[in-house]
């Protein structure tokens, strides 16, 4: 599918580092396309590394200003997420797209730490990765911090005590949750960062009906044609790469595209879901996440009465 957007016009990002997770298809790679040509150094956070090489390999190709490198990031596995973080302690991250995710499984299929698989690759690997790589956030001017929600996530019902839906399992259903469980983490990330001073800018982005490996080659062929409901993976990934790079997102913010129904067109604001406005909502799904997923975010110590 051919791109119908004008390439969005962003700032130099040279010597930044950022991370996009899931960077090896879809809208992960357009926007490890689009950090690198702005000269941004971009680590490739991938399950497959073979595959992610070779989009490295062909991201390189077209001389971006910055750089594209691959670690291997399996976000359905804390274990994984420990690892990768690990080898960010002692570094700073500008940028931090937290794009990884699937959508859906046949059956209810539980990841290597007992999580339901979808929420445990879409969300709770992602809440564990910003804990953990918080500090290398920090020593970064204003690191932003993009998280992917979807249109879908306004159907999500999210119950603090079945995150992991033990109850009433479906595949549209866990998927609908993972991403609300994003917008509403982007929200309170913001809200932590600026009690605590963390100096972060959050936002969530949603990239309407873009062609990736979530939809069927048919219904993309069909929407696309047809309709023009249905846009590239470029496109799709200009509101992650306005929330990552540009100067005009605001802090706290979602955007995605404003074209009809959502699903296609220039980026903008766009309508939080009802919980994602609701703060006794976020900051319960921020307490129940933080035991579930057994990393915390740490707040920086107060100064001392001497200070």
């Amino acid at each position: 599918m051919k791109d119908r957007l004008t390439p969005l016009t962003i700032p130099s990002r040279k010597g930044r580092l950022a991370i996009v997770t899931g960077a090896s298809s879809g809208i992960g790679k357009a926007t490890a396309r689009a950090l690198g040509l702005a000269g941004a150094d971009v680590v490739l956070a991938v399950r497959d590394v073979a595959k992610g090489q070779a989009v490295a390999e062909e991201l390189r190709a077209e001389h971006p200003e910055g750089t594209h490198t691959v670690a291997e990031l399996d976000t359905s596995d804390l274990s994984s997420v420990a690892a990768f973080a690990d080898g960010f302690a002692n570094r700073r991250v500008d940028i931090l797209v937290l794009n990884a995710g699937i959508n859906g499984t046949k059956g209810r299929q539980q990841s290597v730490d007992g999580h339901e698989l979808i929420m445990a690759t879409n969300y709770f690997g992602h809440f564990a990765l910003t804990a953990r790589l918080l500090e290398s956030l920090r020593r970064a001017s204003r690191a932003r911090v993009v998280t992917l929600g979807s249109l879908v996530a306004k159907r999500g019902r999210l119950q603090p005590a079945n995150l992991d839906l033990q109850r009433r399992w479906s595949s549209g259903r866990a998927y609908a949750n993972s991403k609300l469980a994003m917008v509403m983490f982007a929200r309170e990330l913001q809200r932590h960062s600026t009690a605590g001073d963390w100096g972060l800018n959050a936002h969530a982005a949603q990239p309407g009906w873009a062609q990736t490996g979530l939809f069927p080659p048919g219904i993309i062929s069909f929407l696309g044609r047809a309709t023009r409901l249905m846009q590239s993976a470029s496109d799709g990934a200009q509101p992650v790469v306005f929330c990552a790079a540009s100067r005009q997102a605001a802090a706290g913010g979602y955007y995605g595209p404003i074209g009809p129904f959502g699903t296609a067109g220039p980026v903008g604001r766009t309508p939080l879901p009802r919980p994602a406005t609701k703060p006794d909502k976020l900051r319960a799904l921020w307490d129940a996440t933080e035991e579930l997923v057994g990393v915390r975010f740490e707040l920086p110590e107060p100064p001392s009465d001497a200070d």
